[in-house]
């Protein structure tokens, strides 16, 4: 690549994504591919060229935004964890359903009106090379935000479900999802249904019961070990 273009740049990087839901507002998937066909704008991502965000990222105790179509103004919930496998950069989150934003866009997700996702990065273009057929690959990229988009450019770039409470075997796979044992998840599921269904903010209380039970299980445990 030319000198003269070798300076990082902001890209919006609509990207293939293959998701599975796992509880209320939880989605999970694959926010990028690594090689493979290039996206409209003719970039490929190459395997490795986000774990030097993620480093970074996680040594400020930072993690990439999770917005409505590239808003800085709209976030819609956050992006729990990021990981780079064979195939690309592995992603899960939680929509905000406290939020107008993290309802709306949980629910066009649901119906199916929006479904693929884009990453908002910057492209270390000093790294690129030139593949040929206006075709770029990246070595390196910035990972800034990762979007909920309605038309991606890669016709590959989907997500395939979401879910939200709608039995007792949702809130165990919620509680056995954030560390709850699959036998004590299933007691407070069939315990706890009939007191959180209905509610509209169901999912926020499955979230306290499991931090309540962490807590409860971290003072046992010191306390038995003192």
């Amino acid at each position: 690549m030319r000198k003269d273009t070798q300076k990082p740049w902001t890209q919006f990087q609509p990207v293939a994504l293959d998701t599975k839901a796992g509880g209320a507002g939880y989605v999970e998937g694959y926010a990028s591919t690594f090689e493979g066909d290039p996206d409209s704008y003719g970039h490929i991502i190459m395997p490795g060229a986000f774990q030097k965000s993620l480093t970074d990222s996680a040594a400020r105790g930072e993690i990439p935004a999770m917005l409505w179509a590239h808003a800085m103004e709209r976030p819609i919930g956050k992006w729990t964890a990021l990981s780079e496998d064979s195939r690309g950069l592995h992603v899960r989150g939680q929509f905000n359903l406290k939020t107008a934003e993290g309802r709306e866009a949980y629910e066009h997700v649901t119906a199916g009106d929006a479904t693929g996702l884009s990453i908002g990065c910057q492209l270390n273009t000093e790294t690129a090379e030139y593949a040929g057929e206006g075709r770029f690959k990246f070595f390196e990229v910035d990972l800034l935000e990762i979007s909920i988009v309605t038309v991606p450019a890669n016709r590959h770039a989907r997500i395939t479900a979401a879910k939200s409470f709608t039995s007792k075997s949702d809130i165990a796979d919620a509680l056995r999802e954030m560390g709850v044992a699959k036998k004590a998840a299933n007691i407070i599921a069939a315990g706890g249904w009939q007191a959180l269904a209905g509610q509209e903010n169901h999912h926020e209380q499955v979230a306290k019961l499991a931090a309540q039970i962490d807590r409860a299980t971290a003072l046992f445990t010191n306390g038995t070990n003192q």
